[in-house]
């Protein structure tokens, strides 16, 4: 071969070799590109881990137990108020059940988007004392679900949940926490004040007809016991009465024959002293008259 081939190839070969080495290195920047990438992301999703847990770390015990608690009464109260739909027998309750429903799931998606920006799990079961109630209320219907569930769920339920909230306005610590419950408490105290009107309205209606049974069998018994003491006593009376004046009517009878026989026997009496006397005065008279008989018979003789 001449030189001249000899240089050209060597060219040729000088090219083929740079281009394959060109080849690998940017192949391998393409990898390192990939790997840096992947570490990138994971180290991304470390940081909004480490982030939300920072963030969870960050809210006060308060805030926390505020946000479970409130989430767990929110959905007792909403699924009681569906029990509510099916087992009341006033249309009274059934609104304000209804209202229960809306109210509180609204409360609830809004609580759920707070607890979320803070790292916060919220509980999706109610707790246990608001099962065991829901329990009780599944096994009733009628005017007995009513005055369970509107003095339960209505009244003693809120309650606790005006407490709740007041206690995170004063004491709590995280920003969108204590606006979510400054927001809220005004709702729960008007399902406070609903429930305790329907609550006097169902105790009125028992004291009324309670009062309305007791002032009935009272006047019945009344009625009943001075009807038959009066006609006992009308009885017993006109009968005593009767019986006396028919005592008297004979006492009358034997006084009348006493005064008589006392008249007849005073006229019988006089009479007979009378008789007496005319007898004693006749004899008397025949002893004056034999008095002066023997007077006259017995003159002794004048001496002359």
């Amino acid at each position: 071969m001449t030189k001249g081939k000899q240089a050209s190839i060597a060219v040729l070969v000088a090219v083929a070799m740079f281009a394959l080495l060109s080849g690998f290195t940017i192949a391998h920047q393409e990898n390192m590109n990939g790997q840096n990438s992947n570490m990138s992301s994971r180290n991304s999703n470390m940081m909004n881990q480490n982030s939300g847990s920072m963030t969870s770390a960050r809210l006060s015990s308060q805030d926390s137990r505020f946000m479970r608690e409130a989430a767990a009464g929110g959905m007792a109260e909403v699924m009681m108020g569906r029990v509510a739909l099916q087992r009341a027998s006033s249309d009274e309750v059934r609104r304000y059940a209804q209202q229960m429903i809306d109210d509180h799931t609204r409360a609830g998606e809004e609580l759920m988007r707070v607890a979320q920006t803070k790292g916060i799990t919220l509980p999706t079961t109610p707790n246990a004392s608001q099962q065991r109630l829901m329990t009780r209320l599944e096994a009733m219907s009628g005017a007995e679900f009513d005055r369970m569930y509107v003095r339960e769920a209505g009244v003693n339920a809120h309650r606790t949940m005006e407490r709740l909230y007041q206690r995170e306005i004063e004491r709590g610590t995280d920003t969108d926490a204590k606006a979510f419950a400054s927001a809220t408490l005004p709702t729960v105290r008007m399902h406070l004040q609903m429930a305790q009107q329907m609550s006097g309205m169902m105790s009125g209606n028992m004291n009324g007809n309670m009062r309305s049974n007791m002032n009935s069998n009272m006047s019945g018994n009344m009625n009943g016991n001075m009807r038959g003491n009066m006609n006992g006593n009308m009885n017993s009376n006109m009968g005593g009465n009767m019986n006396s004046n028919m005592d008297m009517e004979g006492n009358m009878n034997m006084n009348s024959n006493m005064n008589s026989n006392m008249n007849r026997n005073s006229n019988s009496g006089r009479n007979r002293n009378m008789n007496m006397n005319g007898n004693m005065n006749r004899n008397m008279n025949m002893n004056s008259n034999m008095n002066s008989n023997m007077n006259s018979n017995t003159v002794p003789p004048v001496n002359l």
